[in-house]
């Protein structure tokens, strides 16, 4: 069979039941909790100071820049908010959207390699699989990256099958996208995979010709390249510095910000992200032995992509469970190719059961959380949390995993189709239930205090703090430093201890405060009468 033929030439419409379907998923409830700190809340400041900055090329958190990510997520939230205001939703309809393209991405592919039902089936799989349909849901540059790569990747494959110019283009301008949204690890996993796959499967020749189109590399520049120029001639060594040597290089070499792990770290976390899908991951696993038997191309490809994200992630000391989402695009399709293969119930069930027996457990677990604790802002979030996570909670949690097992041992279905089917309870027991109990355990407060100080309509300090969503909801920027006398400022209140004496708490909700320190003449008039009284 020659490669042209593995290619089919059907039309890559989907059905407009499914695409409606992929819609709602990746954005269930999408407005119905509040930002999350850190991530959320510095993405969505990030973006929303640049409009009362007037600067598009450089983001700042409150008076200091911001160096993490690079410019293209802060520019289509930008977009986005400029269209719908700074509502919560308009901060996430970026990710939202990335991730319906990731997964239409992945249906025209496995429609144009396999056939009509694997794609189905695999937009199925990744709509609903936990780790996917959760990164489509935060504000942050994860689920642009992700689609952007498994785009990239994508396409070199069917390169790879049927070389074409056009496939080059799309390539290079997926991989300066991709630039503009993470940096270098864009260019690196493709490059990696690419060379691997290529050199191995015998398409030297193509592989010289992808990695030596000058062309792609004129366009790759135009495009990712006048950012990096201009953000360079802002900030100077400070964004070398900042962006390429610790945001990037020192990542993988140290665990930054405590986010280490062993090098099973990620085989650990995977099956859970893929939830409910991690007894079909299990039975896809004899799939990779085609790596050496040479025949599957496909198979080859796919594999390698996943195993180089694995290994690469692994070694990397900075570990965060959503990089291996970078390699779980390879999976889905694998699994929708394979899906057949699961007719173990037992194994079908087990991890499904485990998530809502998780969930059913949590309130019981809270305590325990609690007492590993030392940050106190965290302590009283789970000191909260035992009265969010109540009796009702368990309830609901019981009666959808209950549903679940159902749907399990129900033999009309097939094992695949009933962890879709769950996948679709998971999602709606997550986004209306879980999710906003959860942020109202935690960031509840941030709200409560930033809507006191909204209504004060005076210049407020962050003195003490760190929560960026605090600036979102206020819609202002503010300093981060000391008060001075007759100030206004957002604190945390175990951070205060020492000179608490020195501030009048004006509002508090949990350990955040409103707090104004007195100005010296009311400081001065406040002492004379009990100077008087000592005389």
């Amino acid at each position: 069979m020659s490669r042209l033929s593995v290619l089919k030439a059907t039309p890559l419409s989907i059905p407009l039941w499914l695409l409606a379907f992929v819609v709602v998923m990746m954005t269930l409830n999408l407005n119905g909790y509040l930002l999350f700190d850190h991530d959320e809340g510095a993405f969505s400041e990030a973006t929303r100071g640049m409009f009362e900055r007037g600067d598009f090329i450089t983001t700042y958190l409150n008076d200091r820049v911001r160096f993490d990510k690079p410019i293209l997520i802060y520019w289509l939230q930008a977009a986005s908010i400029a269209v719908f205001d700074t509502d919560i939703w308009a901060f996430r309809l970026p990710s939202a959207l990335a991730g319906i393209l990731w997964v239409l991405a992945i249906f025209g592919f496995t429609r144009k390699v396999l056939d009509q039902p694997a794609a189905v089936a695999a937009a199925l799989f990744a709509s609903t699989a936990l780790g996917v349909n959760m990164i489509a849901h935060v504000a942050t540059a994860d689920a642009l990256l992700n689609m952007l790569l498994a785009t990239t990747l994508l396409c070199m494959y069917l390169y790879s099958q049927s070389p074409s110019r056009w496939l080059l283009v799309a390539v290079y301008t997926l991989m300066a996208l991709g630039t503009l949204t993470k940096g270098p690890v864009a260019v690196a996993i493709p490059t990696m995979v690419g060379a691997l796959f290529f050199l191995t499967s015998g398409y030297r020749k193509e592989f010289i010709q992808a990695m030596f189109y000058i062309p792609g590399w004129i366009l790759f520049l135009l495009i990712a390249a006048p950012w990096y120029i201009l953000e360079y001639m802002a900030q100077g060594q400070d964004f070398i510095d900042g962006f390429f040597l610790k945001h990037n290089v020192n990542r993988f070499n140290n665990a930054m910000e405590g986010h280490d792990g062993g090098f099973l770290f990620y085989p650990m976390v995977l099956p859970f992200l893929l939830a409910p899908f991690g007894g079909l991951l299990i039975r896809i696993l004899p799939s990779v032995k085609t790596i050496f038997t040479g025949g599957d191309t496909l198979n080859r490809f796919l594999w390698i992509w996943f195993l180089v994200v694995l290994i690469l992630f692994s070694l990397a000391s900075t570990k965060l469970p959503h990089y291996i989402l970078y390699g779980v695009t390879p999976l889905i399709i694998l699994m929708a190719r394979y899906r057949s293969w699961l007719q173990s119930r037992i194994l079908a069930g087990i991890f499904p059961l485990m998530f809502f027996g998780l969930l059913i457990a949590f309130p019981l677990i809270i305590p325990i959380i609690e007492a590993r604790l030392t940050n106190p802002i965290e302590i009283a979030t789970a000191q909260r949390a035992q009265d969010f996570f109540n009796y009702d909670f368990v309830v609901i949690a019981a009666i959808a995993g209950f549903i679940a097992l159902t749907l399990i041992i129900w033999r009309r279905f097939s094992p695949w189709f009933s962890l879709v089917a769950i996948g679709v309870l998971q999602a709606l027991l997550v986004w209306f239930l879980f999710v906003p109990t959860y942020s109202d355990t935690q960031q509840q407060p941030v709200w409560e205090v930033a809507m006191f100080a909204k209504e004060l309509d005076k210049p407020i300090v962050t003195q003490s703090i760190d929560m960026p969503s605090f600036n979102v909801y206020l819609d202002k920027v503010t300093e981060r430093r000391s008060l001075k006398p007759g100030e206004i400022g957002f604190a945390r209140e175990d951070r205060l201890k020492k000179v608490k004496h020195e501030f009048d708490v004006l509002f508090q909700s949990g350990p955040l405060l409103i707090i104004q320190r007195p100005s010296l003449l009311n400081t001065e008039s406040k002492a004379q009468p009990e100077q008087q009284n000592a005389n």
